[in-house]
């Protein structure tokens, strides 16, 4: 089994008497999307800061393929791509140009860097802006270079700050799609309050709260652990009323509620406790009381409703 790519021990930040980030331990796999998730104030920006070596911890250390951050910062930081929220730009540089400054940066050769500029123009599709003035871009455009300097020189670690704010729905699939892209010789951190995007794009989360890990798991994982019940999607041929005295016969359902009615067909929603196999008692009433079931089917919850069941 191979080693995780990044590991961060006893992680912790103070400013003064003030301590915004207390005593993180987690590992990032390689080809893995970490969703870093919490309220302002949880400490995810500054946790991002550290994971980049922008900011030195308090305490703890960071390993990227099992070197040390504090032991050696230089080593570690040239694995690292990192994105904040407001996007580093020189916006009177045209992309290319900019490319090539950041490949500058990044310490490769010149042939290096022309290998790495091509490389990012095609996967992140912006041929058709290379010589454009970065100030004149869209800011899905915009976001894509900044994507791109992230990326440059394929660093194994990279790190994204609020990728998709800001953007409007089509710009905010694209970014998607080109994080999906990444992952396939990174891993990719990334902190975001958007938590339907969490849900498409994170192989696991970690929800932080007041500065700790509050929870982590796949977003499947938090959905099954702490949902506090359940929520079924019904479908019935039969009459409203006696459908919903079915429904009220059972005390382990504890809400109902018709969502429509289409060609004869109702569709509910119901609440029930966290009890397991409910779904035979279900069926059993419906059909005991001549009604036909169409659809019975549960939600998974939602990792908003959990996130704020956390952090409340």
């Amino acid at each position: 089994m191979n080693a995780p790519l990044l590991k961060v021990r006893n992680l912790v930040k103070e400013f003064g008497n003030f301590r915004a980030v207390s005593g993180l331990t987690f590992d990032v796999d390689l080809h893995q999307v970490l969703g870093l998730l919490g309220p302002n104030g949880a400490g995810k920006t500054t946790t991002l800061r550290m994971l980049s070596g922008f900011l030195t911890p308090t305490q703890g250390d960071i390993f990227i393929a099992g070197c040390s951050m504090r032991e050696h910062p230089l080593t570690t930081r040239s694995q690292i791509g990192y994105l904040p929220e407001s996007v580093p730009l020189y916006k009177e540089m045209k992309v290319s140009e900019y490319l090539s400054f950041i490949g500058g940066l990044r310490g490769l050769s010149r042939g290096g860097i022309k290998k790495e500029r091509e490389r990012l123009l095609e996967d992140l599709e912006l041929q058709n802006v290379s010589s454009r003035l970065i100030g004149k871009l869209s800011k899905g455009y915009k976001q894509r270079v900044g994507l791109a300097q992230a990326w440059m020189g394929n660093p194994r670690l990279i790190l994204l700050d609020e990728p998709t704010s800001g953007l409007d729905p089509e710009q905010t699939v694209e970014i998607r799609m080109l994080i999906a892209k990444i992952k396939e010789t990174s891993c990719v951190i990334l902190s975001t309050h958007i938590l339907s995007e969490v849900e498409k794009m994170a192989d696991r989360v970690l929800i932080l709260n007041e500065g700790a890990i509050a929870a982590s798991g796949s977003p499947a994982e938090l959905s099954r652990r702490l949902a506090a019940g359940k929520t079924f999607r019904l479908a019935v041929r039969g009459a409203e009323e006696k459908i919903f005295e079915v429904f009220d016969s059972m005390p382990e359902i504890l809400s109902a509620r018709k969502r429509f009615e289409k060609e004869g067909i109702l569709y509910f929603s119901i609440q029930t406790g966290p009890e397991k196999e409910i779904q035979p008692q279900i069926v059993q009433r419906l059909v005991h009381n001549g009604l036909e079931l169409i659809e019975l089917a549960e939600e998974e919850a939602k990792l908003e409703k959990i996130f704020l069941q956390l952090i409340h």
